[in-house]
């Protein structure tokens, strides 16, 4: 037992635990346990109204007439209805119908659960009686001990001084005591109830006692669902102060629940959630509702939120499946203000910075996708103007590849049409410029990021390609498409006019497109590895389309031109642009895979336009194109190398170059993997100004990484930096332990809050006791923790990071 490891959480505990031990006194959440002390007698019929077996093995049987007593003595074995009895002596008296165990008693029930005592007195039902200096030891791994135990009307066990715990003995030392534990004059099993009650309890850490608990309960450990507190949640924010969270659960039924959660804060005064739960035959929903009274409205008037009395929000999520194909839900949110979230921090509503609603119907086939829903949106964040933000319904997408050759190719084609409306421009300014409402609008300061009014478009595309491999091993793939698209335009700010058209315009467009797409791979194989060498052209002629500047364009303003999207036969992101003109794209890809399990892949290309017009010169409202490195006829270059020399390490990095100076236009490189007990993802990225789109230098670092620095122990850090401001936009650091009977977790978060220009200092401390208030073995209890991340207490699995084949597991786990 590795003591050392658990002295720095047992002088936490002391003064944390005091006040998580009061709350528990009347937890009860999911659990499992067992019957302590049940039984069936020879008489007892089983559910098919037979009589049960009994097997006894012993190395002498006595018989007394006159007394009408039976004695099996010397390793005595009794095998009766699943369950196993073992003692040193047993004595039956048939007059009195009592059954007597004397010597090493053990009693294995069939399900596991494992008793120990020196001696039982039972009736010979097992249903009452009494069991001295006896030791259980349950299938969950709880125990409990105890100088004397009474079972009465078959169902309820009282334990004289019991102690209970889910902690193991120490392996080196079996007499000192556990981690944690309760002693109580009396601990009460009902098993009809299914719980567990202890009267006149101390909750001891290390044998020291930290708290009294002159009366607490929880549920036993057959429970999985059950009324009672959870778990409770400590933290301190910097507006708030101290806050206190105690979840309530109600078990009303197996397939709905109901958990309040009451809280305080020192700073602000009360807090709560309410939030039901219900599943159905088809699916199931739940309802997510939050508020907060202010004692200090004043602390958020930098937030220009007014001084409420109240603030709040409430959600809702939904989801039913129809048939095998079609499903519809939904996943609503309404706040009070803003900054709401950002503010309380509620672990299941924190670090979100729009507030989305959205309501759907999805059906999908086996070369077909269906998806019509609709989108609102609430900004979270200081610069976001509600009446900016556009509601969008419907959006429908359907995709369809038909599932048979056509001309001994693929046939598809995908379609989609969006509506949407706003209330107010969203204008931004180039960078160097001015664009608020005491400048001119125009299109030399100003980027239109959304219009004011109502905007439709449909757009339909029809495809088929086909790939062919000839003798020498070239790959040939010609493809064709047309695509089409119908909008219509309403705009209600007169200054749209000159970033879009007309204020009342219907447009249409066709683009038809014929193209090649060549790949020649060279294979070469050697004792150590295989190299592949592959020179990729494309080709794609079209011709230019026609009202292009008349669409709005609002969902294809993320232009990033890089290796992702060399060979895409449309490089926009969205709709409402569209790739038009001629166009060759070029590259050479390399790749290796070593016998040794390492692989390496490097790519690098450029675009050119050609004929008709490149339509990456031509601006829309938001100069979407321009500054991207495509907005030359000869493109920048792109590239990307990505190495992973073993399995559980890999380095990806990416750049673009100015195609005439290689001047470094765009760059990233990551690293994610797993050295020892240290794991990390990390990337910087830099970024060259576009201030034609309203985008200055950006530089920074994001990484997180978390350590195992001793079994059981997890340390994890993370920040995001902003080389170019030369601030942390958000950092953190974390420390959890989780054994097979405890889980504590510490955590400090600060964020930087653009509203105040100041840093909001979050700290967090949970604490979760297996047998007290939560369910599981010492492995499911562990994987719960793990796997749910602890709460947000920023922790990482520390078993291991890798998969059973070694290969990454992807990104880290940490909250933050």
């Amino acid at each position: 037992m590795r003591v050392s490891a658990r002295h720095f959480l047992t002088n936490v505990l002391c003064t944390t635990v005091a006040v998580a031990a009061l709350s528990f006194a009347l937890a009860s959440s999911p659990a499992r346990a067992q019957n302590l002390l049940s039984g069936i007698s020879p008489t007892t019929e089983d559910n098919n109204g037979q009589k049960p077996n009994m097997v006894l093995k012993a190395k002498e049987m006595q018989y007394d007439q006159d007394k009408d007593v039976v004695t099996a003595v010397g390793s005595v074995q009794i095998y009766y209805n699943g369950r196993a009895l073992q003692a040193d002596r047993v004595v039956y008296d048939r007059k009195s119908k009592r059954v007597h165990a004397y010597g090493n008693v053990v009693i294995t029930e069939a399900d596991g659960t494992i008793t120990h005592a020196d001696d039982f007195d039972l009736t010979d039902d097992f249903k009452d009686g009494f069991v001295n200096s006896l030791r259980v030891l349950t299938t969950d791994e709880t125990r409990i001990a105890a100088n004397r135990a009474e079972r009465t009307d078959g169902n309820v066990t009282v334990f004289q001084n019991g102690v209970y715990t889910a902690c193991e003995p120490c392996k080196d030392n079996p007499a000192r005591p556990p981690l944690w534990q309760v002693k109580a004059m009396k601990v009460i099993h009902n098993e009809q109830e299914k719980m567990l009650y202890f009267e006149d309890a101390y909750f001891e850490v290390y044998g020291l006692p930290i708290a009294y608990l002159p009366y607490m309960s929880s549920p036993d450990p057959t429970v999985t669902r059950k009324t009672g507190f959870v778990s409770p949640r400590y933290f301190h924010t910097s507006d708030l102060g101290y806050g206190f969270e105690a979840p309530y659960f109600i078990d009303l039924a197996p397939n709905y629940d109901l958990t309040l959660t009451p809280g305080f804060t020192t700073s602000q005064g009360p807090t709560g959630q309410i939030e039901w739960r219900h599943r159905l035959l088809n699916g199931s929903y739940s309802i997510l509702a939050s508020g907060a009274f202010l004692a200090n409205p004043d602390k958020f008037a930098n937030e220009d939120i007014g001084t409420p009395n109240f603030r709040g929000s409430v959600s809702s999520k939904g989801e039913f499946w129809l048939n095998d194909k079609w499903r519809f839900g939904w996943d609503v949110n309404a706040l009070s203000d803003k900054f709401y979230w950002r503010d309380y921090k509620f672990d299941n509503l924190r670090g979100q910075v729009t507030a989305t609603s959205t309501l759907y119907l999805t059906g999908s086939g086996d070369k077909s996708w269906f998806d019509l829903r609709g989108y609102y949106f609430q900004g979270l964040t200081s610069v976001d103007v509600q009446k900016q933000l556009p509601t969008v319904l419907p959006v429908l997408d359907y995709d369809y590849v038909v599932n048979h050759p056509v001309l001994g190719g693929e046939v598809g084609w995908n379609f989609n049409f969006t509506n949407l409306t706003r209330q107010q421009s969203a204008y931004d300014n180039i960078v160097g410029q001015i664009c608020n409402a005491t400048t001119p609008i125009t299109r030399s300061n100003c980027l239109l990021r959304g219009i004011d009014g109502n905007y439709a478009r449909g757009s339909l595309n029809l495809y088929w390609k086909k790939t062919i491999t000839d003798s020498w091993g070239e790959q040939w793939t010609p493809f064709t498409y047309v695509r089409g698209d119908l909008g219509f335009t309403r705009l209600d700010d007169p200054n749209n006019q000159q970033f879009v058209g007309n204020s009342n315009d219907t447009a249409a467009r066709v683009l038809p497109a014929i193209g090649l797409d060549y790949r020649y791979p060279f294979i070469s194989q050697s004792d150590w590895g295989t190299q592949i060498f592959e020179p990729i052209a494309q080709v794609i002629l079209r011709p230019k389309a026609a009202q292009t500047g008349s669409f709005p364009n609002e969902d294809a303003q993320s232009l990033i031109f890089d290796d992702s999207n060399l060979f895409a036969w449309d490089k926009y992101s969205g709709y409402d642009r569209v790739e038009d003109g001629s166009r060759i794209n070029a590259g050479f890809q390399y790749s290796l895979t070593t016998n040794g399990g390492g692989y390496y892949n490097a790519l690098f290309g450029q675009s050119y336009s050609f004929g008709g017009t490149n339509p990456y010169k031509d601006p829309d409202m938001a100069n979407t194109g321009l500054q991207s490195g495509l907005d030359t006829n000869t493109s920048d270059y792109v590239g990307r190398i990505y190495l992973q020399p073993v399995n559980n390490f890999a380095i990806l990095t990416d750049a673009r170059f100015n195609e005439k100076t290689w001047n470094m236009k765009a760059f990233e490189v990551g690293a994610i993997g797993t050295i020892g007990n240290l794991k990390t993802d990390i990337t910087y990225a830099s970024y060259e100004a576009q201030p034609l789109l309203g985008l200055e230098k950006r530089e920074g670092v994001n990484g997180t990484a978390a350590w195992k620095v001793a079994e059981n122990w997890v340390a994890s850090a993370g920040a995001q930096y902003d080389m170019r401001t030369k601030r942390f936009s958000t950092s953190f650091v974390g420390l959890t332990y989780v054994d097979a009977c405890i889980a504590f977790g510490m955590s400090l978060q600060r964020d930087y809050d653009t509203t105040s220009f100041k840093y909001d200092t979050t700290v967090q401390v949970q604490l979760q006791l297996r047998g007290l208030g939560v369910s599981g073995n010492p492995k499911e209890f562990a994987d719960k923790v793990w796997n749910d991340g602890f709460n947000n207490a920023n922790v990482t699995k520390p078993s291991v990071f890798t998969d059973t084949d070694g290969n990454l597991t992807g990104g880290s786990t940490a909250a933050n």
